[in-house]
């Protein structure tokens, strides 16, 4: 199962429900017009991934809904957007372009750092929603996702080709670039792939783990850590030739994770459970949320602060000083 379907099993089943139409209550669909958030509207929404650029952050959710900050969450406001169906995965490649894929195989264009987006492609008949993007430069870029959709673009997204990465059809989960530019995808039942052309070619890398993997994380030192469900972490130094499995004490889902700029991991999931890690992922430790709702991204908030994006919109904790 992939992890954006993961994520929405863990909302019970809101993302299908909130792709289909507004929850009872909610704001309607988006609309042309730029709308300013309150922190009450934000917290009725189910925020899959973001993204954050300089002071700004992009984040997307259910009912193509697009939401920016320009003040570390404090408040948000809409972007102009196109009507969609769920939103799933964003990526800026600088400050002003970016992509935004997710239900229906809709991919979505920005070039003015978040605040207008155009619709480059979608397939609804082919009902494989895209659960992840990722551009290599301004011209190349891949969206991948369930049932193995594999998109790529060699235009900036005027136009999108279909290609066959695998040859099942397991759920492609996540794409990320290694420190050294090789490009990993990560998948359902311990699938992980690896790329080292850039992505003109994939091949499959042994995995440590038959369950599905939900993400993945580089730290400063190159190192690569996976993780997905049940808890499970591992790492490796050598673009997965070999992996170490992490210990780690919970069994929650774990679905999202970012760098900070000070080389700190952190790892959030279902449950409320968010995990840091000060040394390249070779260990994680727990960060107290207060909470049981889950967690789809990890961002850096204001100072010492961390910004946390899922079921409830978003929220932000205290991040303990490291203690060197």
């Amino acid at each position: 199962m992939s992890s954006r379907f993961t994520l929405a099993c863990a909302f019970a089943c809101a993302g299908f429900a909130l792709a289909a139409g507004p929850a009872p209550g909610a704001d309607p669909a988006p609309s042309s017009s730029v709308a300013p958030f309150g922190k009450v509207t934000m917290q009725r929404l189910m925020i899959v991934d973001a993204t954050r650029r300089g002071s700004r952050v992009v984040a997307v959710g259910d009912r193509g809904y697009i939401v920016l900050s320009d003040d570390e969450g404090k408040t948000w406001r809409r972007a102009k957007s196109p009507p969609a169906p769920l939103l799933t995965a964003i990526e800026m490649i600088d400050a002003k372009t970016g992509w935004a894929v997710g239900h229906d195989s809709v991919i979505l264009a920005t070039t003015d750092g978040g605040e207008n987006w155009v619709q480059q492609f979608s397939a609804p008949s082919e009902q494989r929603p895209l659960l992840d993007v990722h551009f290599v430069d301004k011209d190349r870029g891949f969206a991948i996702g369930a049932y193995g959709a594999f998109y790529e673009t060699s235009d900036g997204g005027k136009t999108w080709n279909p290609r066959k990465a695998i040859e099942d059809d397991k759920h492609l989960n996540a794409m990320l670039a290694l420190a050294d530019g090789r490009i990993v995808v990560l998948g359902e039942a311990g699938t992980i792939l690896l790329s080292s052309d850039a992505g003109k070619t994939f091949a499959p890398v042994p995995s440590p783990y038959k369950g599905s993997l939900f993400g993945g994380v580089v730290a400063e030192d190159g190192s690569l850590v996976a993780f997905g469900l049940r808890g499970r972490l591992f790492r490796t130094l050598d673009a997965g030739k070999t992996w170490k499995p992490i210990d780690n004490a919970s069994t929650a889902t774990l679905m999202g994770g970012t760098r900070l700029p000070d080389g700190t991991l952190v790892v959030a999931g279902s449950g409320g459970t968010v995990l840091v890690s000060r040394d390249n992922g070779q260990s994680f430790g727990p960060l107290a949320t207060g909470v049981t709702k889950a967690y789809a991204k990890p961002l850096m908030g204001a100072p010492n602060t961390i910004l946390l994006f899922g079921e409830t919109g978003a929220s932000e904790v205290p991040l303990p000083t490291h203690k060197k």
